[in-house]
């Protein structure tokens, strides 16, 4: 066996591996994230909400090759993607006026947003229409309602 071959089969050995070790450390940091959100039994389902729905919008400006170090990048990366849709959730269903979660209107509001048309913008707004807080939140508390 050439030189050659054994230092092509070693990088694909080693980019193997680490891709592997990528993916479980991806794994073990989405457990530690999951078991903190319910520490001592207590989940908070709008918290709980938000996150799924930010990783869903998130998952789809990856697959719609939306995140990257690229001008034309929507998002520089993943993390600032995070960031970015955590903040417009907060602000979409805030915890002063959203007291309970629809699970049944979350779903449709997060398969929504997995299937929008990367291409299209008007997609991208009926997504949104889906994902409303009159839709998601159960009880829309009126925040400003005089008794």
């Amino acid at each position: 066996m050439s030189s050659a071959t054994k230092t092509t089969k070693t990088t694909r050995a080693t980019k193997a591996t680490t891709t592997g070790l990528g993916r479980l450390a991806l794994l073990g940091a989405l457990a530690a994230a999951a078991g903190a959100s319910s520490c001592g039994g207590v989940t908070d389902a709008r918290a709980t909400a938000r996150d799924k729905a930010t990783k869903a919008a998130c998952d789809s400006y990856q697959r719609c090759m939306l995140i990257g170090p690229n001008a034309d990048d929507t998002y520089t990366t993943y993390d600032s993607c995070e960031t970015v849709w955590k903040a417009n959730w907060e602000q979409a269903w805030p915890a002063a006026t959203c007291n309970t979660i629809d699970q049944g209107k979350l779903n449709v509001c997060l398969s929504a947003i997995a299937a929008t048309d990367c291409m299209s913008f008007l997609d991208f707004l009926a997504t949104l229409g889906k994902c409303q807080a009159t839709d998601i939140c159960v009880g829309l508390a009126d925040a400003g309602a005089a008794d």
